[in-house]
């Protein structure tokens, strides 16, 4: 329909006929456009129409066509908070055609559920274009109808789900609380938002710095980043040697001095020698703290602009900015103390002492490296060590030593969380076990299906599902009131790799969710809940 009645307007301009006054909301067109995830780097975007779903993840950019002269501001409606400018004062002549952002950057979308809106506005307020997109779950499995089974001869109980304290769970529909950690906007890179008119450092810097801390080892000062919200930060190895306990502080508020700024302890949890890096976890840490996302290594290209937040010298949380100038895999060198051998890389970025231990960032203000030293007989060869060795080391069960030999953590020790609901159909003896129930529901022979009576009366109220059929659990389907149909599902995360527990509460029972539940303390309720 639009289209035939942009082509009738044409032609009664052709004829000489007098047209209606063009309608406010036919001035402009906005197209939503997406970034290829897999394309070469001059591949077409592609485009999205309105309503279309996107993953996190996703890279987007607006281009507006004007069909009449105007100035226009763009407005962003997030699927939970405010309205945001995210541009404004764009002016078009008639058939022009502006890219937003411009020089070629992208929003990214970080995080959240549901649906998001985007308007092209005039001076007056008056809406231009609309589109919109729908943020959805990544994964193909959906709440839906859920048919329980009696229980067979095969009942087992179960030795351990871990945290999950399901009864102690109260769902909070009326009480929506908000946080830091999980409130999402739209990440513009590399370009900032003119109705900011701050430069991608600006941005990157307010983004990041409370997530980067200072690392305080006796005299040796250093940084460090925030991974999650257990508190795990990642350092460089020389700035925490010597120390089974470390200070950490967070950046204080604007004009306050660091040294009346509150001091955590911090234990040293997993130390890589040979690739000089470090996880400490800070005890008792605040909540709702700043996270450095993880990059993709992947994506470092030779020139690219980057970022880097530190303590050089002691001057707290000062930000450089310069360029990637080589990759260097398995890149080896020595200090007074080690040889070590890592991926890093060399950059033109200013660092000096203190910054040891900080992230270098890409413009979208993702941890990309960890700077850790210098060539002290040159100018501009500076080095960090890339961020799949932090992957890598996040992932080590030990510490791993100047010779190269491991040494694994005792068990004890582990704080992989992720392995907290795998035994789920495993047999045990103890008081607090629960009672389970296995399901063969495409008779392989394998269970792929476990139901757990968490309530204690009998009937299996939880559900866990080996979605991939790989024997460990992939997400619970919680069914309280065990009518068939989950008030919840449970994505379980990963403390290890920084991947909280997520809630999608269903609480009407029409298989769509109502709410988002985070848990990061991995004890079986959510810690944050916000609309889907």
């Amino acid at each position: 329909m639009m289209w035939v009645r942009v082509m009738a307007a044409v032609l009664l301009a052709v004829l000489g006929c007098v047209a209606q006054p063009a309608r406010a909301e036919d001035a402009v067109q906005l197209q939503m456009i997406t970034q290829p995830r897999n394309g070469t780097a001059d591949a077409r975007p592609i485009n999205i129409d309105a309503g279309d779903p996107v993953t996190i993840g996703t890279k987007l950019a607006l281009i507006i066509t004007a069909r009449a002269d105007a100035t226009v501001s763009l407005r962003y409606t997030p699927s939970d908070g405010a309205p945001a400018l995210l541009a404004q004062g764009i002016a078009l002549k008639a058939g022009e055609s502006k890219r937003v952002p411009e020089d070629g950057g992208w929003y990214s979308v970080t995080s959240g559920l549901g649906e998001e809106k985007l308007a092209a506005e005039d001076a007056s307020g008056a809406v231009l274009a609309k589109t919109s997109y729908r943020i959805v779950d990544s994964s193909v499995m959906q709440i839906g109808n859920l048919v329980t089974e009696s229980a067979g001869s095969g009942a087992t109980r179960t030795r351990s789900i871990g945290g999950v304290n399901l009864g102690a769970y109260d769902q909070a529909t009326d009480v929506v609380a908000k946080s830091e950690t999980v409130a999402k906007a739209l990440e513009q890179a590399p370009a900032a938002a003119a109705s900011t008119n701050r430069s991608v450092g600006s941005n990157v810097f307010k983004k990041v710095a409370n997530g980067v801390v200072l690392v305080v080892n006796g005299d040796f000062i250093g940084a460090g980043a925030i991974l999650n919200q257990g508190g795990l930060v990642v350092t460089n190895h020389h700035v925490v040697a010597g120390a089974d306990e470390v200070s950490v502080i967070f950046m204080p508020a604007a004009g306050a001095s660091v040294d009346g700024a509150k001091s955590y302890d911090a234990t040293v949890e997993r130390i890589d020698v040979v690739a000089d890096l470090a996880l400490i976890r800070i005890k008792n840490p605040p909540q709702d703290m700043t996270l450095v996302a993880l990059g993709d290594p992947s994506s470092v290209e030779i020139g690219e602009e980057v970022n880097a937040i530190g303590h050089p010298h002691g001057e707290f949380w000062s930000y450089a900015r310069g360029y990637v100038s080589q990759i260097r895999p398995k890149y080896g060198w020595d200090d007074s103390h080690y040889e070590h051998q890592a991926d890093v890389i060399q950059t033109q970025t200013p660092i000096n002492p203190g910054n040891s231990g900080g992230p270098l960032l890409d413009d979208e203000g993702r941890l990309i490296g960890i700077n850790s030293f210098v060539d002290a007989g040159a100018q501009g060869l500076n080095y960090a060590v890339s961020v799949d060795e932090v992957t890598r080391v996040m992932q080590m069960n030990g510490d791993r030593l100047a010779d190269g030999s491991l040494i694994e953590a005792k068990a004890s020790e582990s704080n992989d969380s992720g392995a907290k609901v795998q035994s789920a159909a495993q047999t045990g003896s103890s008081e607090n076990d629960y009672e389970t129930w296995s399901y063969d529901d495409n008779h392989d022979g394998k269970p792929e299906r476990w139901g757990v009576d968490v309530s204690g009366d009998g009937k299996p109220d939880l559900y866990l599902l080996d979605q991939d059929g790989d024997g460990a659990v992939d997400y619970g389907l919680l069914d309280r009131n065990q009518d068939g149909k989950p008030e919840a599902r449970i994505i379980y995360g990963n403390e290890k790799t920084g991947e909280c527990d997520v809630w999608e509460i269903d609480d009407n029972e029409d298989g769509t969710p109502d709410s988002i539940g985070m848990d990061y303390d991995y004890d079986g309720k959510p810690d944050v809940i916000r609309p889907a």
